[in-house]
């Protein structure tokens, strides 16, 4: 038994509608991706017009600080101010001792009384030499560091060692025009304008000068004239 089945053929227009549909989402679907991607979609308008440009956010710029004002306040403007202590000026290797002001000195006249400056054996008298010289005093010998004593009262008129030969060495002015020379000390402790009293130590014996063992070499002078000194001490020896 044949059978006949009846086959149903689809319009021809159906078919177009699904190619024109394929066609239109095939086209459809770059465009919708183009649209999801481009940068106006995430961008405001208003502000960005361009591909490309970056927004710039603004900083606030910190408000400047007001200037502080500093007073300066001295609390110790008002206190007394503590008064320096007067310097302590120290001499090395000087004894120390009273001075005593000076005195004028007495008429031109008699001698003052002369006492021996030092203790000890005049070891060069006054006068000739024996070499031929000539010693206008007479030398001493002494200790080293024995105490010198002025021979009679007076003003200190040279204390220093610029003379050669005489080392260390004290001149001393008298009353009546009379002047003693004390030589080759070691060191002194009087200086010029001083007034010293009879006795009183201005140095300490020592081999200064040209001389080459301690001792100590005593003038008198009156005026500019050098006596011997043996004529006007009150002992013909020291060590009486």
């Amino acid at each position: 038994m044949i059978r006949f089945e009846t086959v149903q053929k689809a319009h021809p227009m159906v078919h177009i509608r699904k190619i024109a549909l394929v066609v239109f989402a095939a086209l459809a679907a770059p465009l919708m991706a183009g649209c999801a991607t481009t940068p106006e979609t995430q961008l405001s308008w208003d502000a960005n017009t361009r591909v490309g440009k970056t927004r710039t956010t603004a900083v606030a710029k910190p408000k400047p600080k007001s200037a502080k004002t500093y007073v300066y306040e001295d609390k110790y403007a008002s206190a007394k101010p503590t008064p320096r202590p007067a310097p302590n000026y120290v001499t090395k290797n000087v004894t120390p001792y009273t001075p005593v002001t000076a005195k004028p000195l007495a008429p031109v006249g008699g001698a003052p009384t002369f006492a021996w400056p030092v203790s000890g054996r005049v070891v060069s008298d006054f006068g000739t030499t024996a070499s031929g010289g000539k010693n206008d005093g007479i030398n001493i010998a002494t200790a080293m560091g024995a105490p010198i004593h002025a021979s009679a009262s007076g003003t200190v008129t040279y204390a220093g060692d610029e003379l050669k030969g005489y080392g260390n060495l004290v001149l001393i002015k008298h009353s009546g025009g009379y002047t003693t020379a004390y030589a080759h000390a070691e060191r002194l402790v009087v200086s010029k304008n001083d007034f010293v009293a009879r006795g009183q130590v201005i140095g300490y014996s020592g081999q200064t000068g040209d001389v080459t063992s301690p001792q100590l070499h005593f003038e008198i002078r009156s005026n500019t004239t050098p006596v011997n000194p043996r004529s006007y001490l009150t002992t013909t020896s020291a060590s009486n």
